[in-house]
C-alpha cells in the first residue's frame, strides 16, 4: 500500500507551478507586506506566481512591489479564437459583429479547408495552489474570492494568519497567534519550507516586521 505523501506547506509550494497570492485587506499593510515577501521567495523557486490585490497598496507597503506585478482581474477570462491558414492562399482577413455576434472571414481557402484548424479556448489563471495571506475567513477577501471561487475549489488553499478568530478554511491552515506580525510569521517558516529570501524579499518582510515603528519613518496606518 502507497504509503499517502503528508500535506506540508514545504510540499504543496514543491508541487505547485502556478501560485496565486492573496493578501487579506483586512490586515492592511501586515498582510501586504508578508505576502509581497512571500511572493518574491517563491519567484526565486521559478514558480508561476501570480500578486493578486484590488484596490490600493496600503501606505506602508507603497514601492514594495511594481504595479505591473500585481493581478487586479484574474478572475476575468477571455475566447481565444487561433485560425492556421498556412497551407492556403488566404490573404486577406475581415471580421464584423452583428447581434452580438463576431463574423471572422479569411479567404480564399479551398472547399476542403480542414475545420481542425480552427480552435476556440479559454485563457485565464488556472491556480494549482492559492496562498491566503491574514484573513480569519474567505469574506475578508471580498470581491477577489467572489470572483476566484471556482479556482479556490479546485485548488490546494494554503491559509496563513495569526489571529485566534480564524476560521481555519483552508486545506492547510497555518495559524500562529504568538505572531507579532505576519511577516514574522513568514520569515520564521522560510526555512522549514525550503524558501530562502531574497533582496527584494527580505525588504519586504523587514517592513512588514518594523512599520508601525514610527523610527523607520514609515506610516503606522
Amino acid at each position: 500500500m502507497t504509503k499517502k505523501r503528508q500535506m506540508t506547506a514545504k510540499n504543496l509550494i514543491n508541487d505547485a507551478k502556478t501560485v496565486a497570492i492573496v493578501p487579506s485587506k483586512i490586515a492592511g499593510a501586515d498582510s501586504f507586506t508578508a505576502a509581497a515577501g512571500l511572493y518574491y521567495m517563491l519567484l526565486e523557486q521559478e514558480k508561476d506566481v501570480y500578486f493578486v490585490h484590488q484596490g490600493p497598496v496600503p501606505k506602508a507597503a507603497e514601492g514594495l512591489i511594481d504595479d505591473d506585478r500585481v493581478s487586479s482581474s484574474v478572475g476575468q477570462r477571455e475566447l481565444l479564437v487561433t485560425i492556421d491558414y498556412s497551407d492556403t492562399d488566404a490573404g486577406q482577413a475581415h471580421y464584423l459583429t452583428e447581434n452580438d455576434v463576431l463574423q471572422i472571414r479569411i479567404g480564399p481557402v479551398a472547399k476542403d479547408f480542414d475545420l481542425d484548424k480552427v480552435n476556440a479556448t479559454l485563457t485565464g489563471f488556472d491556480f494549482d495552489l492559492i496562498v491566503v495571506i491574514g484573513a480569519q475567513v474567505t469574506a475578508d477577501l471580498g470581491s477577489t474570492y467572489t470572483k476566484l471561487k471556482s479556482e479556490f475549489e479546485e485548488a490546494k488553499v494554503i491559509n496563513i494568519d495569526n489571529t485566534k478568530r480564524n476560521k481555519n478554511f483552508g486545506d492547510l491552515n497555518i495559524v500562529d497567534d504568538e505572531a507579532v506580525t505576519l511577516s514574522s510569521l513568514l520569515f520564521s517558516r522560510a526555512a522549514q519550507w525550503g524558501l530562502v529570501p531574497n533582496e527584494k524579499s527580505a525588504r519586504a518582510l523587514l517592513t512588514g516586521m518594523t512599520y508601525r515603528n514610527s523610527t523607520f519613518g514609515i506610516d503606522k496606518k
